[in-house]
């Protein structure tokens, strides 16, 4: 059986920097001493006796990842991100899908707390009063994606300023001649930042959101088809900004089956860039949130303050337009 002397052996180096790299308190160990030990692990198969350590150093070193639909490709990129990190630090993650029901949310919040984990990472909160209860237990938390009002101590914060991408997105339609746009979306958008970044748009242009042109619902493809049937069945538009891509990929099936040309007829964009939206007929011009690194960054902001105690802050990522021909 392979131990961690072994492993220190290969490696060249002393046992107790061996044992700090497999435990996570690496900061002051150089990147090309981890990474050589790392490897060995890997190449040895060697498997650290965890129920010891996390009785020595009174951690699971495991992390657990709240997500409100998995099935939608936004958040399995940005679960790709934590365990990417999570790896580097040798955490665990354990992922748990809510379906978007606060019942199965609450549910997700019990796992986790009984199997101990050291931290959470959580988007698109759907129950306050749990994330309260998680706050008050002094489990670090980070929130991606979605921010949130939360009493007494500080949490993390990953976020994208999704007004402005909206009201810029919404402005590129304006500036190529589309003068009636409309809105399709989700009620649980936190503090309307979407809609507001559509509206803010409309005003630059001097122009006002009309409630006929707006349709709320979720997150999904249907939302899109759905949003469109109530739209044009008593107006027009001439263009359509999406609160995500796969409301976007209804709308667009919605739009065909009305006999509507997009772009000739109504140009029509996305939010998140995700893997589908260039192989759309036509390619969906969108934004494009960075849900990788919104997860790496999260998980190693958790991780060095369980670690190292760093600071859990706001971190403010960017994006980009994706121009597409569903816009042009």
């Amino acid at each position: 059986m392979i131990t961690m002397k072994d492993i220190a052996e290969k490696a060249g180096v002393s046992l107790s920097t061996v044992s700090k790299i497999l435990n996570g308190n690496d900061r002051y160990i150089s990147e090309a001493t981890r990474t050589k030990v790392l490897q060995i692990v890997k190449e040895t198969n060697y498997v650290p006796n965890a129920v010891a350590r996390g009785l020595k150093v009174q951690r699971t070193n495991t992390i657990g990842f709240i997500l409100p639909d998995i099935s939608n490709p936004f958040f399995p990129e940005i679960a790709r991100g934590i365990e990417a990190a999570a790896e580097v630090h040798g955490f665990a993650l354990v992922l748990c899908d809510t379906d978007n029901d606060p019942k199965r949310e609450q549910a997700s919040f019990n796992l986790l707390k009984s199997k101990k984990v050291d931290g959470l990472i959580l988007t698109r909160v759907l129950q306050h009063s749990a994330l309260n209860e998680l706050v008050s237990r002094r489990l670090p938390i980070v929130v991606v994606d979605r921010r949130v009002n939360t009493t007494g101590r500080d949490i993390g914060r990953i976020i994208v300023d999704t007004r402005s991408a909206m009201r810029d997105i919404t402005k590129l339609l304006l500036a190529r001649g589309s003068s009636r746009i409309a809105f399709i979306g989700a009620q649980d958008d936190f503090e309307d930042a979407r809609y507001n970044g559509y509206c803010d748009a409309l005003a630059g242009y001097g122009l006002k959101a009309d409630p006929m042109l707006s349709y709320r619902g979720t997150y999904t493809v249907e939302t899109g088809h759905t949003g469109v049937r109530a739209i044009f069945s008593h107006t027009f538009a001439d263009g359509l900004v999406c609160g995500n891509d796969l409301i976007a990929v209804g709308a667009i099936n919605e739009l065909k089956a009305l006999g509507l040309r997009v772009p000739e007829d109504v140009r029509v964009t996305g939010f998140d860039d995700i893997y589908l939206a260039r192989y759309l007929s036509p390619p969906l011009t969108t934004v494009q949130q960075p849900a990788y690194e919104m997860g790496r960054t999260a998980a190693d902001m958790l991780i060095r303050n369980i670690l190292f105690g760093d600071a859990l802050c706001t971190n403010n990522l960017g994006y980009k337009i994706i121009e597409r021909e569903s816009a042009l």
